[in-house]
């Protein structure tokens, strides 16, 4: 969650001590006679809490304003609102006093009680006490007009401790309700289970669990990408290689991770013909497609392989940042297609054409340019979250920064330097 600038926490703080007073002084209600004598001066806790504001002593600023909040109808609402505004700051602590505060009072109302728990759940989910918020989130969950958030809350509370059958679970509650997440979420716990089983060799039942990975969501590559495993295991290496090349087809972002581990499966007698096929299917698609491909192959130093060496100078004129590495690197070597003879001799006739030796000089600085590169590219964050913008160099199904599922795209920068 962004946090909030200087600014909005000063409005907000402002807001809220005018809505305590509001609640307080009976704002907005009729004025019974002599009530503006009555409070002609600021209660003395409201000062108190207003000096501890402005010299940057938030704890006893918060004391104060909560002796000054009567838990009523009218001042109840701005509990919650002071709870999560310090939440958003990051000041969780703070968050847990208050709500913990009003569940302190006897004469809180039920449904007031109900939405202080399912706060103080939020508090301990944001503070990492994910043991706390489970038993909370649980609690409320058994209230009709929460139930959805609370089972939600609930389902993210074990994303984050790897309880996958557990996150199943709630989602089928979820789904009874009708308020679960896309049917892509279930599918992602049923391939996390059927790794643990392929883990524990436990096959048969990684192949029922993918299967209803499929029924969830089909095409789904990463269930694809599990069948091949599963295929390898089995040494039925024509069925993974098949496997394999559908969940690039359908999930070109995997490419830098699994193109070799498809070649290493196709062996070295066809690496040149599934490297010409990927290619062709790539510039069928756009130019994104190739690019992707190309990195991958660079990552995995295959520079020199023939059907990639047309597509490799295409990418490299096409990207404005490999088209400067490129050229800054061809113009710090002397210029190899130079080949005259010393001393004005004169050229034999065996020796290669002006044109000949430029061509040859262009593919070898090609190669090395291109393999440069390929160094850069390992070292390089090869993805990111769409949703966050969290980078790495590894490919996540679950981004372990927003929790998205299925948010990962291919990226990397190649800084010069």
């Amino acid at each position: 969650m962004p946090e909030l600038s200087p600014l909005t926490w000063a409005v907000g703080i402002a807001a809220l001590v005018v809505g305590i007073l509001a609640g307080h002084f009976g704002w907005g209600k009729r004025w019974p006679r002599g009530l503006g004598a009555r409070y002609s001066k600021l209660h003395p806790d409201y000062v108190a809490g207003l000096d501890f504001l402005v010299t940057e002593q938030p704890d006893r600023a918060l004391d104060m304003f909560l002796k000054l909040m009567d838990t009523n109808a009218d001042t109840v609402e701005t509990h919650f609102a002071l709870g999560s505004l310090y939440r958003r700051r990051g000041e969780v602590e703070r968050a847990i006093r208050i709500h913990q505060n009003l569940l302190a009072r006897e004469t809180l109302a039920p449904e007031h009680r109900e939405q202080a728990l399912l706060a103080l759940a939020h508090d301990h989910l944001r503070a990492g006490l994910l043991d706390r918020a489970e038993e909370l989130f649980q609690k409320v969950s058994d209230v009709p007009r929460l139930r959805a958030t609370a089972l939600d809350s609930l389902r993210g509370v074990y994303e984050r401790q790897h309880e996958w059958r557990q996150a199943l679970g709630v989602y089928r509650q979820l789904a009874r309700i009708k308020a679960a997440p896309p049917r892509l979420v279930a599918a992602h716990y049923l391939c996390e289970l059927a790794t643990l089983a392929i883990e524990r060799r436990e096959i048969d039942q990684a192949r029922r669990l993918l299967r209803e990975a499929r029924q969830e969501v089909s095409p789904f590559p990463r269930a694809a990408m599990l069948r091949a495993r599963i295929a390898e295991h089995d040494r039925d290496f024509t069925l993974a290689i098949r496997l394999l090349r559908v969940a690039l087809h359908e999930a070109p972002v995997l490419m830098q991770e699994e193109l070799p581990h498809l070649l290493r499966l196709v062996g070295a007698d066809h690496r040149d013909s599934v490297l010409a096929e990927l290619v062709a299917a790539a510039q069928s698609r756009n130019a994104d497609e190739l690019k992707r491909l190309v990195f991958a192959a660079l990552s995995a130093e295959l520079a020199d392989a023939a059907p990639l060496r047309e597509p490799i100078e295409r990418v490299f004129a096409q990207d404005p940042t490999l088209r400067a590495v490129w050229f800054s690197r061809a113009d710090a070597e002397p210029d190899a297609a130079r080949d005259v003879a010393p001393h004005g001799d004169v050229r034999h006739a065996d020796v290669p054409s002006d044109d000949a030796r430029r061509d040859r000089a262009r593919r070898n600085d090609t190669r090395r340019i291109a393999g440069e590169i390929g160094a850069l590219l390992e070292l390089a964050e090869k993805y990111r979250c769409n949703e966050c913008g969290f980078a790495g160099r590894s490919f996540y199904w679950h981004c372990p920064a927003c929790h998205a599922w299925d948010s990962f795209e291919a990226y990397a920068i190649v800084k010069l330097g």
